[in-house]
């Protein structure tokens, strides 16, 4: 998304590690071969994402909405030994590309691929947990029985991050929230009910397009 592509961003890339080989070449197949590569999480989200797994060091990730991969390897940067990601995507298309990718970069044996509508794949009862941290960027029109069911599985004191909670700045305008089936008036429910949910404590980090940040009680 263009309000992403600003200087501070490239600079912060720029002065930020690298993400790899695998990553940057699973960035650039993303782009060429999907019809909606600005779904793909940046450099910067990705080395985000590699640092909260790094100083969890979780035993479980669950994560709804895997696209081609890549946040799914960055999550697996500071997996423990053994650990496990279950990931949800729900184009099966996708799977030759994840299997490359998960292959070159090491981590066949620690992804369980659940293909298939992330509300279905959660009623169907093949997510266990309990989990040590959760990666939410799935569709917008479900989020909250996402996170509800996502506080669920979390052990207590795990975590939960929440993508494009903040859409584009839409949160902000009157006119769209007033529209109670936008994607701007879904999200601002979303932060309201994390908001007040006491079983959680968060932070709503301003970079990108919103981070939630939840800590379970």
């Amino acid at each position: 998304m263009a309000h992403f592509e600003d200087a501070t961003n490239e600079y912060s890339t720029i002065h930020s590690s690298f993400e790899g080989e695998v990553l940057s070449r699973l960035r650039r197949d993303t782009w060429l071969s999907t019809t909606k590569p600005q779904m793909l999480s940046d450099p910067i989200q990705g080395r985000f994402l590699s640092t909260i797994t790094k100083m969890i060091r979780p035993l479980k990730i669950l994560e709804l909405g895997a696209f081609t991969g890549y946040s799914t390897i960055c999550l697996s940067e500071g997996l423990e030994k053994g650990g496990v990601i279950d990931t949800v995507e729900i184009n099966d298309e996708l799977q030759d590309m994840h299997e490359k990718y998960f292959h070159e970069a090491g981590i066949v044996e620690s992804v369980n691929i659940h293909y298939g509508h992330a509300l279905d794949v959660i009623n169907s009862g093949e997510l266990k947990g309990p989990y040590d941290m959760v990666w939410i960027d799935a569709d917008k029109e479900h989020q909250i029985e996402y996170v509800k069911f996502a506080i669920s599985k979390l052990r207590v004191g795990g975590w939960l991050l929440v993508d494009n909670v903040i859409w584009g700045g839409a949160v902000l305008d009157k006119k769209k929230l007033s529209n109670l089936d936008s994607g701007a008036s879904r999200i601002h429910r979303l932060n309201q009910y994390i908001s007040c949910c006491e079983d959680v404590e968060n932070v709503l980090l301003p970079v990108w397009d919103g981070v939630q940040i939840l800590r379970k009680l």
